[in-house]
């Protein structure tokens, strides 16, 4: 027995009395077993010490690793009907045993329960294969002493069957009693850890959460860190975040603002996780700038509420600001006093011929003139006042000197009065009265052959030198082969839908280099279509804002442009389906482990049938303790007479199976139910009673103990709300918040979790980042918009050290670097350019000879001032080779610096910036070409436009902080004498503007970020 009272010593009557019973009864022979069991029956229960396994309890011997009262320690006790195994309280018993009484036994050789509870062998008898019996057979030792506690008998001396393989009071030898804390297994004592644990040094250790064996034996965690999840880590206060093992607020951090590493620029600081511009007082940020909303002409009142061209900003409203002398009429500063349409007064317009004067209308006739009823009249010359007003002069007479007379004009001379042309006059042709005869014509005083109009006698014949190609232009002038003449000039000549562009055959609609019209190149990586440069992208490609998508695999686009992909999600076939990580399969948009998953076993839909389970992807049968598969029926082989002892050993007729041994009858312990002995008090299908069925919930088996029914959960299941209703209800190798055990949640960093096998892996990342190390513990631990490790990414280094937006930072040129111009001064560009950089200048034939690869060598090209028309129109014929290759700074100018003493200073300045940006550079003069021609060579970079032949002193420096404004100032770029020669009126979106006169950009920009 498990537990059992120690009396006091017997009181020597008794003794005596027990003493004259057994002589006289026996002759001092043993009545069982020889003579060494004479003295068996008497002193057994004298001693008050307990067996080596067992400890005092309230005056009790008790056996601390199985009694369910005194589990593991005096008074613990093991609730509802769970048992003690190892003196730990568990909900049902190790394979092999049977609770009895709430404790675990062995009935095939406990002699308290032979067979079945509380069926004690008689005196003098063993338990072997739990049957009462005298020997223990082959399987068993026969073993004595008082480790048995077994019947009521048991004492020193009592003889008793042990499986010395597995019991722990006889492991590997009769007496040998395994620790507390450890079991039998293969005839020797070990450790014994529930699951979840693991044994270092001898002690059961659970490596998830263990700071001295954290992920491994013998791992400790530094001070200040936690073992979470098996790995050490720094322990945070709630709201903090680890950052390279510091805790880290990334909601006011400026150097880890939103994640680890974000810093923010200078000038900003960290609010609520994001980089923010801080102004001053009296100041709003607008587009990442502080502007002054009361004075800012670009945001007057508003950010972005720009003042039209001649207004100022004041008090934030913007308004007409006329110099002195000059009024406000309808928003526009007119001069009344010379204002044609404002002559005195606004809107009091001059009538027509009329000037304004001193602000009264007045006729104004120039030197030699006289005002004849209100218009200006020549007396000299004019017929109608021929020497004074209103003198006309007769039909056919000229006003010559005021006086009115036959005059013929140069050429002409008089025949009868008359004015007559004797170059081309038929009537008078070379002489008066000459007269040439019919079909013919005076042409330079001769009579010839006379030609219709639009034809020319060529050698005697009428021809049209406006399409004749044998005199096309010109008698004799003969168009070459495959050219017509068109108005007069031989040109090639396009079939329809064809034009001749360069003096070649262009269509228009398709020609990338002439798109729309000769000349307008389309950039690289567009091509031409219906006239319009558009995005090209290879089969199977979709253009998305200026971008080529595969919209079959793209998540941002997927099915079309703009239609993105949910978090968990992948774009397959140009539709989104849930993303699953190896090893898992989307069944109906869950990921579901296939090889294990019972209503998926083996594909999506595969539902087993209950008692089965999905073991490598096919159903299988799943038996309870004590039970066997048989031809996929689960049958308990000691019982059943079909399968008695194994599967397909039928018992002849006439025999039971009892402990799994054909024989002629049931044991005293079983009952015979539908012609089969069974134990009703272990037996599943007749427990307490024969046919009474054992149900089996949801995921589990059926189990009997002591004739009461109750459940164990089949392999990968468990019963976590511990309500017997809906059984094992949680599968724990694929439910994320119980994975390989109850309420074991998966909980991993940016990603969408899941359970494979017990086991938490990334089900799928959240936009934007990645599992690049592919360690599960750590989630998706890379942000692909910041990482310069795995930019966009995984892999993708950034040689630069900077990501931002999930595209590497270009370095800053630095060092020796080199300069291109086309024309210009070798001398006066070197004088202006930083030291250690070196400068080509090349001719028109050098710059059209270059490659892409050669302008690419070039940190700064310049178009300078002094360059000629054909250097201009080099730049014009060749951008789609060099325009392409500046991917770096931009300046655009109509400062006249290179003339002005007064102007190296910013000259100097805008080169310096320009040259300590990334990639290759680009500087426009606005007098590139000797005047200004237009931006037709930027077409590829974008649309620009301006305006030249001014002559403005007045500067206006809108920037003064960019680099380029470094030591000049508004007064310091005006009145040079002509500071401006053009203007920039309209540039592509990206350029800033840093100076103006009359109102528009006279110094524009782009800026272009670098990694020094």
């Amino acid at each position: 027995m498990l537990e059992r009272r120690r009396s006091s010593a017997l009181p020597a009557w008794l003794a005596l009395l027990a003493w004259a019973a057994l002589a006289g009864c026996t002759d001092g022979s043993s009545v069982v077993g020889g003579p060494s069991d004479a003295a068996v029956d008497i002193g057994s229960d004298l001693g008050p010490s307990c067996a080596g396994n067992e400890s005092t309890c309230g005056g009790r011997c008790v056996d601390l690793q199985a009694s369910r009262e005194n589990c593991g320690t005096c008074g613990n006790a093991c609730p509802g009907s769970q048992v003690c195994v190892a003196g730990s309280c568990q909900i049902g018993c190790p394979t092999g045993q049977q609770a009895c009484g709430g404790a675990c036994v062995t009935l095939s050789t406990d002699r308290a329960n032979c067979g079945a509870c509380g069926n004690a062998c008689g005196a003098g008898q063993v338990c072997a294969m739990g049957v009462c019996g005298l020997e223990c057979g082959p399987m068993l030792a026969l073993c004595s002493g008082a480790s048995d506690a077994g019947a009521s008998d048991a004492g020193a001396g009592v003889r008793y069957c042990a499986d010395t393989r597995n019991d722990r009071l006889n492991c590997g030898a009769c007496g040998t009693v395994c620790p507390a804390g450890q079991v039998c297994n293969g005839g020797a004592c070990e450790v014994s850890c529930l699951a979840g644990q693991t044994t270092c040094s001898g002690v059961c250790r659970d490596l998830q959460t263990d700071r001295n064996h954290c992920g491994a034996c013998g791992t400790v965690c530094p001070g200040g860190e936690v073992c979470n999840a098996g790995v050490c880590e720094v322990s945070c206060l709630a709201g903090q975040t680890t950052c390279s093992g510091v805790c880290r607020d990334l909601q006011t951090d400026r150097a880890h603002c939103g994640a680890c590493g974000n810093a923010c620029p200078a000038g900003q600081v960290c609010a609520g996780g994001t980089c923010e511009v801080s102004c001053l007082s009296g100041l709003t940020t607008c587009s990442g700038a502080c502007r002054d909303l009361q004075t800012d002409r670009a945001h007057c009142g508003a950010c972005g509420m720009a003042c039209p061209s001649g207004q100022v900003c004041a008090g934030g409203a913007c308004a007409v600001s006329c110099l002195s002398g000059l009024n406000d009429c309808s928003g526009t500063c007119r001069d009344l006093q010379t204002d044609r349409l404002n002559c005195g007064a606004c809107g009091t317009a001059c009538a027509a011929g009329q000037v304004c004067n001193a602000g009264v209308c007045e006729v104004s006739c120039l030197a030699g003139q006289t005002a004849c009823s209100g218009a200006c009249r020549d007396l000299q010359t004019d017929r109608a006042h021929c020497g004074a007003c209103g003198a006309a002069c007769p039909s056919g007479q000229v006003c010559a000197a005021g006086s009115c007379q036959v005059s013929c004009g140069t050429e002409l001379d008089a025949c009868s009065g008359v004015c007559r042309d004797l170059q081309t006059d038929r009537n008078h042709c070379g002489a008066c009265g000459n007269v040439c005869s019919g079909g013919t014509a005076c042409v330079e005083g001769a009579c010839v052959v006379s030609c219709s109009t639009g034809q020319t006698n060529c050698s005697g014949v009428c021809r049209d030198l406006n399409n004749d190609r044998i005199n096309c232009g010109a008698c004799g002038n003969v168009c070459a082969a495959g050219r017509i003449c068109n108005a007069g000039v031989c040109e090639i000549s396009c079939g329809e839908g064809l034009n001749s562009c360069g003096g070649t055959c262009r269509d228009l609609q398709t020609d990338r280099g002439n798109c729309g019209t000769c000349g307008n190149t389309c950039a690289a990586g567009q091509i031409c279509n219906a006239g319009a440069c558009e995005l090209s992208c290879a089969a199977g490609l979709t253009s998305c804002g200026a971008t080529c998508r595969d919209t079959q695999t793209d998540r941002a686009h997927c099915g079309g442009c703009g239609n993105a992909c949910a978090a968990g999600t992948v774009c397959v076939g140009g539709a989104c389906v849930v993303s699953c990580s190896a090893g898992l399969t989307a069944c109906s948009g869950v990921c579901r482990d296939t090889a294990t998953d019972r209503s998926n076993c083996g594909g999506c839909g595969r539902v087993c049938t209950a008692g089965q389970v999905c073991t490598a992807g096919a159903c299988v049968v799943s038996c309870g303790p004590g039970q066997t598969a048989c031809s996929g029926v689960c049958r308990d082989t000691a019982t059943d007479r079909a399968n008695c002892g194994g599967c397909g050993r039928v018992c002849t007729a006439g025999q039971v199976c009892t402990a799994g041994v054909c024989a002629a009858g049931c044991s005293p312990t079983q009952t015979v139910c539908s012609g089969q002995c069974t134990t009703v008090a272990i037996d599943p299908a007749n427990c307490g009673s024969c046919g009474r069925v054992c149900s089996q919930p949801a995921n589990s088996f059926g189990a009997c103990a002591a004739g009461v029914c109750s459940f164990v959960c089949a392999s990968g299941f468990a019963d976590c709300n511990r309500s017997a209703a809906d059984g094992c209800e949680v599968n724990t190798q694929t439910t994320v918040t119980s994975c390989g055990g109850c309420g074991t949640a998966c909980a991993l960093a940016n990603a969408v979790p899941a359970c494979v096998a017990g086991a938490c892996r990334v089900g799928s990342c959240n936009a934007g980042f990645a599992d690049c190390n592919g360690n599960p513990t750590d989630g998706c631990e890379v942000n692909l918009a910041t990482s310069s490790s795995h930019c966009g990414a995984c892999g993708n280094a950034c040689a630069s050290g900077s990501c931002s937006a999930g595209v590497c930072g270009q370095r800053c040129n630095s060092g020796a670097r080199r300069v291109l111009s086309i024309g210009g001064s070798a001398t006066t560009i070197m004088s202006n350019l930083p030291s250690g950089v070196t400068v080509t200048v090349v001719t028109d034939a050098q710059w059209r000879a270059m490659t892409p690869a050669q302008f690419q060598a070039y940190q700064l090209i310049i178009m300078p001032e002094g360059a000629s028309a054909a250097n201009y129109q080099s730049t014009v014929d060749t951008r789609a080779t060099w325009a392409p290759t500046v991917n770096g700074r931009i300046a655009l100018t109509g400062l006249h610096m290179m003339g002005h003493t007064q102007g190296r200073t910013i000259l100097r300045a805008t080169w310096a910036w320009l040259l300590s940006g990334p990639g290759t550079a680009l500087y426009v003069d606005g007098l590139f070409g000797g005047t200004f021609r237009g931006y037709s060579q930027l077409v590829p970079i974008g649309a620009f436009s301006g305006t030249g032949g001014l002559s403005l002193d007045g500067v206006t420096v809108t920037v003064p902080s960019h680099p380029v404004m470094v030591g000049s100032s508004s007064s310091s770029l005006s009145n040079w004498g002509q500071s401006v020669h053009s203007q920039i009126t309209a540039a592509p979106a990206g350029y800033d503007t840093l100076a103006t006169a009359g109102g528009r950009s006279v110094m524009t920009v782009r800026s272009t970020a670098c990694v020094p």
